[in-house]
């Protein structure tokens, strides 16, 4: 989703007093609620503290939408489980580093071997027990869970993604991806009926003509300005600086009007916003 934003400040050298300046930009931002994220995020905390018999602190990066080079990054020599969801996909990322220091966890062990660079059969079966029973939590972003999760080879195409950054009793992350952003909620709209009562001001004109500049600035209160037939021609009825419709301007019954001859295009009037 594109949403409005605002670069970091230019003068950060500058005292607090001093105004910054701040370009506007649209943003790539995720549309998926964190609330939705915490609740993985709580539900994925109690279940690793069950499965270590410790207590587990954990921080959540909120959800972001990465470019190319982020995902790149993100899946280089990562272990990924596929998650189908009724609702979307979602996915486990386990880049290695952090899938040798799980298994060592699992295992009992205080620290992984930071020579490590391969898991064991042992260890692939004990990190896909693990992700299975972290995946029960995913309910909140993808909806009912069809199937168990899977091993697969890449996620390509998935658009969401944040982080569970573990602190204790081990330091590692656990990525969590999504296939799709959330639908945005439709709300209530606004009926034709609501809109009766309202009171708008329209404003009749028409073009006197043109006149050039060194005229105006000489022009005296009783000043005579010559009005042609065919200006009369060329009246407009305008509401908030929008056209609405056209013909001649007059007078009936000792009050200004205008005779419409056709109505602006319905089509141009809602393109000005009306």
């Amino acid at each position: 989703m594109k949403s409005l934003g605002f670069s970091a400040p230019l003068d950060k050298g500058e005292p607090s007093t001093a105004k910054r300046i701040r370009f506007a930009r649209f943003e790539a931002r995720s549309a998926l609620p964190v609330s939705a994220a915490c609740v993985v995020a709580n539900g994925a905390r109690e279940t690793l503290s069950a499965l270590l018999s410790v207590p587990v602190t954990l921080r959540l990066f909120e959800p972001a939408i990465p470019t190319p080079s982020g995902w790149r990054a993100i899946l280089q020599d990562a272990r990924c489980y596929r998650i189908r969801g009724s609702v979307a996909d979602a996915a486990i990322v386990l880049r290695i580093r952090d899938a040798i220091a799980f298994a060592a966890a699992l295992f009992g062990e205080s620290r992984a071997s930071e020579a490590r660079s391969a898991l064991s059969p042992i260890e692939c079966e004990l990190l896909d027990r693990m992700v299975n029973a972290l995946s029960v939590n995913f309910a909140a972003i993808c909806g009912s869970r069809e199937g168990h999760a899977e091993r697969v080879a890449e996620i390509g195409g998935f658009v969401t993604y944040f982080e569970l950054s573990l602190e204790e009793p081990l330091n590692a992350h656990l990525g969590v991806a999504l296939s799709r952003e959330p639908l945005p909620e439709t709300g209530s709209r606004i009926q034709l009926a609501q809109l009766a009562a309202v009171s708008l001001r329209a404003r009749s004109s028409f073009e006197l003509g043109t006149v050039e500049a060194a005229s105006i600035a000489h022009l005296e209160a009783g000043a005579m300005l010559v009005i042609e037939a065919a200006s009369l021609s060329r009246g407009r009825l305008t509401l908030e600086g929008q056209t609405l419709a056209r013909g001649t301007c007059g007078v009936r019954n000792g009050r200004y009007t205008l005779a419409i001859d056709r109505i602006a295009d319905a089509a141009s009037v809602r393109g000005h916003g009306l």
